[in-house]
């Protein structure tokens, strides 16, 4: 399975909001900055994002996107799946594969039934993987955060 620039870009995009982010919306040209992508091609990511209920979005000037749930809640899968569709339709031939009761059993019939198998192992471990994981796992190799950006006043 190969996953397509937008499910790779929308990981770190999310991972960027969930790490970086403050109490407020994240704004594109931030998280394209930060992450090397251009925002249009980003923008139409978070469409999709706030099609599957992953993003939210507020207009304004301090207006932006933000998770709609919290990072521990949000996995690799929802992600995925928002981006690609569900993992059986990367892998596997319809149900109609497998023969009915008294046909003979094809190669695509053991094929198929072996694909959907790879396709579950695969979502389980996308489903195991939280963006909180990866906000833990970017502390640890000491990927520097973003300071605060708002003027401060010392008397």
């Amino acid at each position: 399975m190969k996953l397509s620039s937008k499910s790779m870009y929308a990981v770190r995009a999310l991972f960027n909001m969930a790490y970086h982010g403050s109490a407020g919306p994240s704004k594109i040209d931030d998280i394209a900055s930060r992450e090397s992508v251009p925002p249009r091609f980003l923008e139409q990511i978070f469409q999709d994002l706030k099609k599957a209920g992953i993003v939210g979005s507020k207009r304004g000037p301090k207006g932006g996107y933000f998770l709609t749930q919290a990072p521990a809640e949000i996995t690799l899968q929802d992600i995925v799946s928002a981006m690609e569709g569900a993992t059986t339709l990367s892998f596997c031939r319809e149900e109609s594969d497998l023969p009915a009761a008294g046909e003979q059993v094809t190669s695509v019939c053991v094929t198929a039934q072996m694909w959907r198998e790879v396709a579950e192992q695969i979502d389980g471990v996308l489903a195991s993987i939280t963006l909180q994981d990866l906000v833990k796992r970017g502390e640890s190799l000491g990927v520097r955060r973003e300071g605060f950006n708002e003027f401060i006043y010392i008397i």
